[in-house]
């Protein structure tokens, strides 16, 4: 049987331990010449670090970086050159008073929505200003308890948030000025798909006010999925269409075919071009085309994600770009952070079983439904370069007052 110590004397022990492996590593490494910003990232995404590093870089050019990512940052992570990568360190005193002490940076920055106790309350006792960025309030800050958060926010110099929730529900517990809302996470925005115009507009005007939706490379052990939604969520939309892009765009003909000797009313983009007034699932068997599909549905099943599957699975961030509400499943494979980010903003819908499709169907395709989501998963894909520009700017001005009066 393990006995376990009671929590009041657990807390003081824990304050006592030495300090951590990783600790003593990053300790180890002597940081580059020069005024200092630690980035503690626990987003896991790396690339928001990388963005406004660069970017206050930028600014201040003698500023040296460090980094410690909670998990295993990307290899492509794009961070300035000299910059330290190495894990972070034990969230305990002795452990951060270790590195505080070898590295003595001018600034630290919190990057997502964990707060390393024992970090920002050595580094406050040291006036070493904290700038927490890219957090959403209700989104894992709100699990500790109120008078802890309290605490720990009250140390904070700044705090930039992603959306207006959060700020309200923030400025009931510390003072409003300290706040600014960011809008949107902390990611250089893509590019959008492109399309020719003249084949959006005779594509829209071949589909006229008929109800869309676009499954997006389906492989074949999704089909039935898709079919069964297509055909109960018919039930509920008059003459509803499905864009249905297979996995292979050499599979359209076969996937055509099998569609007709099941019933269906089928036509097909390298055949017939355009659907046709009776066409019940119209095959999109071009892969380069997605910017068309994502501008004609308001809603995208992201193919692939039901069954884990996917011969070559599209992004989510593609469909929100154009403002198509996205739909997936429970196998998120190398997209994951983007549904993740999409997920947070309630930018998306899952579902977890093929049972779950035809319903969550049913209730997308009403306008409202499937505008709202759409929307919020615009704001994802469209405000990060605000965000970054926002969040370097006041981090940059914040270390810009700190080395001139450090100066004087």
């Amino acid at each position: 049987m393990r006995h376990t110590l009671p929590s009041w004397i657990e807390r003081p022990l824990a304050a006592m331990r030495p300090p951590g492996p990783r600790a003593r590593n990053a300790a180890a490494h002597s940081p580059p010449d020069g005024p200092l910003l630690w980035i503690w990232d626990s987003t896991g995404a790396g690339s928001g670090a990388a963005l406004v590093a660069r970017r206050v870089i930028a600014r201040l050019p003698d500023l040296q970086i460090a980094l410690t990512p909670t998990s295993d940052p990307p290899d492509d992570a794009g961070l300035p050159p000299d910059a330290l990568c190495l894990p972070a360190p034990e969230d305990r005193p002795a452990s951060v008073k270790l590195v505080l002490d070898a590295w003595r940076p001018e600034m630290i920055l919190l990057l997502g929505n964990v707060l390393p106790a024992a970090l920002i309350t050595e580094a406050a006792r040291r006036d070493i200003p904290i700038a927490l960025a890219d957090a959403q309030f209700d989104t894992g800050v709100a699990a500790l308890s109120g008078d802890k958060i309290t605490a720990l926010l009250g140390r904070l110099s700044r705090i930039y948030l992603r959306d207006g929730d959060s700020r309200r529900a923030l400025e009931r517990r510390i003072p409003a000025e300290r706040i600014e809302v960011s809008e949107g996470a902390l990611v250089e925005p893509a590019e959008p798909l492109t399309c020719s115009e003249v084949e959006r507009a005779s594509m829209a005007d071949a589909i006229g006010a008929r109800p869309v939706w676009l499954a997006t490379s389906v492989p074949g052990e999704e089909l039935r999925a898709v079919l069964n939604a297509h055909s109960y969520a018919m039930r509920h939309a008059h003459r509803l269409l499905l864009l249905l892009a297979p996995d292979r765009d050499q599979d359209g003909p076969a996937l055509a075919q099998q569609l007709s000797d099941e019933g269906w009313s089928v036509t097909r983009r390298s055949l017939e071009g355009e659907p046709q007034a009776t066409t019940e699932i119209f095959v999109a068997d071009d892969a380069q085309e997605y910017g068309l599909w994502y501008r004609l549905a308001p809603l995208s099943y992201m193919g692939g994600t039901l069954s884990g599957l996917g011969h070559a699975p599209r992004a989510p961030l593609e469909a929100a770009a154009l403002g198509s509400a996205v739909l997936h499943g429970p196998h998120l494979g190398r997209h994951r952070a983007q549904y993740l980010r999409l997920e947070v903003a309630h930018a998306c819908r899952g579902i977890r079983t093929e049972d779950d499709f035809p319903d969550a169907m049913a209730d997308l395709i009403a306008p409202d439904r499937a505008a709202h989501l759409a929307h919020n998963a615009w704001l994802v894909s469209s405000g990060g370069a605000g965000a970054v520009e926002t969040v370097a700017g006041g981090i940059a001005a914040l270390l810009e007052a700190r080395l001139t009066k450090g100066s004087r």
